[in-house]
């Protein structure tokens, strides 16, 4: 009788290998030269290996870096302000060398923010942004996967249906990415210039404001050649978003808001704003309105002004995940001038922005 050999089972990266060749050829387009790093937590491992894999079937040099729940969140409670906003040597170093970055998201459990204080989440986005300046300077191509951030804790904390999330955002990352680009490209060209636009929604918002000569930017998925040379390395996947600058004097009316914003464990439900000229004069929500009023705080909210504004253009999105920008028709508001589109007038110590929810848009001439 013949024996029969049990086959061992493909490694669980097999199953990603078709994104991550996505990620590799199409979004960032590595080659010999490159070099890119990834960084993950433990349940996106098995992405990250398909990411090198393929990464390095191209030709480029890898590096991955492991962050885990419990480094992470004892490491915030632990450790003081001063080591938290001190960028690392090391994180520091590998910024000067990479060519390509790509984030998986995490940490997965996101309840233990509660009990973190929030200079220690002020400090730690400092350091952050002090060790990751070279990747800045250098205009390293930047992808924002998030994936690790689906979990059944996390849509808990912030009171999503998790099936609904996952749903969404899996569908979202299977549409077409050249599909996103032309639907991006012919919204680009109707708000090409100053175009008076003015948004509606059934929960109450109408806001009006006028775009500022400058062309909008696609984040698609793919930075391109162009995208390249006009400076704009980022994007993110599930891709979807045309973001546009905006006058901020022409900023004007109320906004009531459908999505929540996520922070520190905790969802800001129904955000409402006040705008004149640009600037909020008034703003609450239907829970944890203080929360609210201490992230625009953080953001210089008294001084900045709305500078530019979002649209969704992922119509297999739905808006019921963590982050809905790329919803169709799904709406944002920025606070200050666009980090990307207005460089140098940009002041990265103001970071708020949040999305509306679904609205009617009309745009004039």
């Amino acid at each position: 009788m013949a024996l029969q050999t049990r086959q061992a089972p493909p490694p669980p990266f097999e199953s990603w290998i078709p994104l991550a060749r996505q990620v590799v050829h199409t979004s960032l387009r590595l080659g010999w030269k490159d070099v890119f790093t990834i960084y993950t937590y433990p349940p996106t491992i098995p992405l990250a290996e398909a990411l090198a894999l393929e990464a390095r079937r191209a030709g480029s040099d890898t590096h991955l870096t492991l962050m885990t729940d419990d480094l992470w969140f004892t490491s915030m409670e632990e450790l003081s302000t001063k080591w938290l906003s001190t960028a690392s040597p090391i994180e520091h170093a590998i910024a000067e060398a990479e060519t390509a970055h790509i984030y998986l998201g995490g940490p997965a459990d996101a309840r233990r923010m509660r009990d973190i204080p929030p200079e220690k989440f002020e400090a730690n986005s400092l350091g952050g942004d002090r060790q990751h300046e070279p990747r800045r300077k250098r205009r390293v191509r930047d992808i924002d996967l998030p994936i690790g951030r689906i979990t059944p804790e996390r849509a808990e904390t912030y009171g999503l249906d998790y099936e609904k999330w996952y749903g969404s955002y899996h569908k979202a990352l299977a549409v077409d990415l050249k599909a996103i680009q032309q639907a991006g490209a012919a919204l680009a060209r109707s708000l090409r210039g100053r175009k008076k636009v003015r948004i509606e929604s059934d929960a109450g918002t109408d806001l009006r404001f006028e775009t500022k000569g400058i062309a909008p930017i696609v984040s698609d998925g793919i930075i391109s050649a162009e995208d390249i040379r006009r400076g704009f390395v980022r994007t993110a996947l599930p891709a979807g978003r045309l973001e546009v600058a905006v006058r901020p004097e022409s900023v004007n009316g109320d906004i009531r808001g459908t999505d929540p914003i996520p922070f520190a464990g905790r969802a800001i439900v129904r955000p409402w704003f006040r705008l004149e000229s640009g600037k909020i004069v008034e703003s609450g929500a239907a829970e944890n309105a203080e929360l609210l009023h201490r992230v625009l705080r953080m953001s210089k909210v008294t001084s900045a002004r709305i500078g530019y504004v979002s649209v969704g253009l992922n119509a297999a999105a739905e808006p019921c995940m963590l982050d809905n920008s790329i919803v169709k028709d799904d709406v944002g508001i920025g606070l200050g001038p666009h980090p990307q589109l207005e460089r140098s007038a940009a002041d990265p110590t103001v970071s708020f922005d949040c999305t509306i929810g679904p609205v009617r848009m009309e745009i004039g001439r």
